[in-house]
């Protein structure tokens, strides 16, 4: 049974590198031609280093020769940021009786503190001099420094930025740069599959971790999660580094670390070089982002809503449409689920959210939706996303509605009763039912069941007493919480 239907979150994620950052990060179309011209380390020329190697390095682990090919393009990045405590006291002494020393020693009471310093890591991807980095690490510099293997150093400036990918380019204007590194295909990425990593961990710069790929397609709560994750070990002062594979390419941008002690426990996630590539071309070629929109909001297909819709499917049911967005002009309703967008076959939320994000605004895609059971393709215009912040939001607890007809009906099966109030509104919850499992709430309004609006309580007890003589395994309803927000969720019957 699906939990979190209504409710989630995340936490314990650390960057991997600001020295004292806290992330809950998250692509875009690609401009990947102003990648594509320029001179690059190649597969082929790393390998010709490492042909007397006896076979794959997870067999012969002499990692020496990519490394020594790599290195000179992997640098440390150097921020001068202002101190967020600059109001006289720091934050985290405001309330102690380490306040008033600091009040005493600042004489105005709002004296400047010196500025911070932090460290991350970063490539060179051109022999123009751009170097790939996470937005975190650069975010807020009033300073960038590059430190290069042969302790040279440049200073930089910020290209450009994209939060919500967590990802940035730098630029220097030097002569004599290292060779650019060359993109690997992350899609060829397989658990198990042998990478290593560099980076600045701590400020100890060109230092080499090893591991596998653990993981693929891992979200952290970002909007364009699609992380690969892996073991090999990472730490703050490894974001921004190159992920590499076996043949000396990135496959990853690192950026995140799962961390209770903030030190490393074998599980890092790295930005997919499918991701970074599209994100750093379009930055180095405008400055910017440029996204598709849609206009839906969208949730998971769970077990649950795919037995009360007697399908076996996954896909992204759209439970919200955004007014005078592309999915309303096209027809796109309530309760469509998803199943393809373009060329992409969508099994997840993330699979969506990146190929629309990929799009093209004001191209059109063919959209294939399952409505009442049957499979339908509808052409949507797709428009320039002009809020990156807006997502789907996800409902708000709420209190219980004051009806003023007291008449109650019980939905036995399920775990609930209803009442008329401007509608059927959930009164009661019974603790440990079907329909507290997945997350319903006294105060929540039904406005479907089954993808029949009703407008009573009597109404949807109908609807629900018709699913179970159809023997269906559960009912699908979509309700509404005090702030407007609406959500589809599947209920199963209880058994006995």
């Amino acid at each position: 049974m699906a939990r979190g239907a209504l409710f989630g979150g995340s936490a314990g994620l650390l960057a991997g590198a600001g020295l004292a950052a806290l992330v809950l990060t998250s692509p875009s179309q690609a401009g990947t031609e102003a990648m594509s011209s320029t001179a690059a380390i190649t597969a082929g020329q790393v390998a010709a280093s490492v042909a007397g190697q006896a076979g794959r390095w997870g067999t012969a682990p002499n990692l020496a020769d990519l490394v020594e090919q790599v290195s000179p393009s992997v640098v440390q990045i150097v921020v001068r940021s202002p101190n967020r405590g600059s109001a006289g006291v720091p934050d985290a002494f405001r309330g102690s009786p380490f306040g008033e020393f600091f009040r005493r020693s600042l004489p105005d009471g709002n004296q400047e503190l010196p500025d911070s310093f932090g460290s991350g890591s970063g490539f060179i991807v051109d022999r123009d001099g751009h170097i790939v980095t996470n937005n975190h690490v650069v975010e807020n510099a009033k300073s960038v420094t590059v430190q290069f293997a042969d302790g040279r150093e440049e200073t930089a400036e910020v290209i450009g930025t994209d939060p919500k990918t967590d990802l940035a380019v730098i630029k220097i204007n030097s002569k004599n740069l290292p060779a650019p590194l060359a993109w690997g295909d992350s899609d060829n990425a397989r658990p198990g599959d042998n990478v290593f990593a560099m980076g600045s961990p701590f400020g100890l710069g060109n230092t080499v971790t090893a591991g596998i790929v653990s993981a693929r397609g891992r979200t952290t709560g970002g909007s364009y999660d699609d992380f690969i994750q892996v073991d090999a070990p990472i730490n703050r002062g490894n974001s921004g580094g190159p992920l590499f594979n076996e043949k000396g390419q990135v496959i990853g941008v690192n950026s995140q670390i799962l961390s209770p002690s903030g030190g490393n426990i074998g599980i890092g996630f790295s930005i997919p070089s499918k991701l970074a590539q599209s994100i750093v071309g379009q930055i180095i070629k405008t400055g910017t982002v440029e996204r598709g929109w849609l206009g839906v909001g969208i949730q998971p297909v769970t077990p649950e809503i795919a037995k009360s819709l007697g399908v076996d499917t996954h896909g992204a049911m759209v439970f919200k449409i955004d007014d005078g967005g592309p999915a309303a002009a096209a027809g796109i309703k309530e309760g469509d689920i998803i199943l393809s967008f373009g060329a992409t076959k969508v099994d997840t939320l993330t699979d969506l959210t990146i190929a629309v994000a990929e799009s093209k605004p004001g191209s059109t895609q063919d959209v294939k939706v399952l409505r009442q059971g049957r499979e339908k393709t509808i052409k949507v215009k797709i428009k320039e996303l002009q809020d990156p912040d807006a997502a789907p939001k996800q409902l708000a607890s709420a209190s219980r509605g004051s009806g003023s007809d007291d008449a109650t009906v019980t939905l036995s099966g399920l775990g609930l009763d209803l009442s008329n109030d401007d509608g059927a509104v959930v009164s009661d919850v019974r603790v440990n039912s079907p329909a507290f499992d997945e997350g319903l709430r006294p105060g929540d309004k039904v406005l479907m069941v089954n993808q029949t609006p009703v407008s009573s309580a009597e109404a949807v007890k109908k609807a629900v007493d018709d699913a179970a003589r159809q023997k269906r395994e559960a009912v699908l309803l979509q309700v509404q919480r005090g702030d407007g927000n609406t959500m589809f969720v599947g209920v199963p019957f209880s058994e006995g």
